[in-house]
């Protein structure tokens, strides 16, 4: 390759701000030389909301793990250290999961999405029935209720949408 041609496509390639004398001569040719790298494939929506529900499992179960004073400081006091750390863990494990099963794109498997909608909704009930009814722990935990109830409630919306789509007939190929 000519040295003049390399550092243009250099230039080009990383700035793409200063065209070279060639491209400002013969913007055809060089559209027809240029290599076009494959679109960046975007996460399907199973995969986002599986990421965006890991992240939040991995955050919020890390935390006591990491700096119980600070998530006692937040959520109330605790009886014993162990059973606040072992829920911790389970969560930061499932968190975990359904990162991975997010960060391979394409659809989550049914499994994962069970798992995923099953922990929200159990974690809301807990939620709901000991900080709303029982008030046996901080009101803190409601907010976790409703996070948790939009998760299963995007799951819902997310296999609904994929119904629907199932249903619809094929698009041509050279319409």
């Amino acid at each position: 390759m000519e040295p003049r041609r390399a550092d243009a496509q250099r230039r080009r390639r990383f700035f793409g701000l200063f065209p070279s004398s060639r491209e400002r001569r013969d913007p055809v040719r060089l559209r027809e030389e240029d290599v076009l790298e494959p679109a960046a494939a975007r996460l399907p929506a199973w995969s986002m909301l599986a990421l965006a529900q890991g992240a939040y499992f991995a955050v919020v179960g890390a935390w006591p793990l990491v700096h119980l004073r600070s998530f006692e400081m937040v959520t109330g006091p605790k009886l014993e250290e162990w059973p606040t750390k072992g829920v911790g863990a389970c969560w930061l494990n499932v968190g975990i999961h359904l990162i991975e099963a997010g960060r391979h794109g394409g659809r989550v498997r049914r499994d994962v999405r069970a798992l995923a909608v099953r922990m929200a909704a159990s974690f809301a009930l807990f939620d709901f029935h000991y900080a709303g009814r029982r008030r046996r722990i901080s009101p803190v935990y409601l907010i976790n209720g409703f996070i948790q109830l939009g998760f299963v409630a995007l799951w819902g919306l997310e296999k609904l949408a994929e119904d629907r789509a199932q249903k619809r007939p094929p698009i041509a190929a050279h319409a």
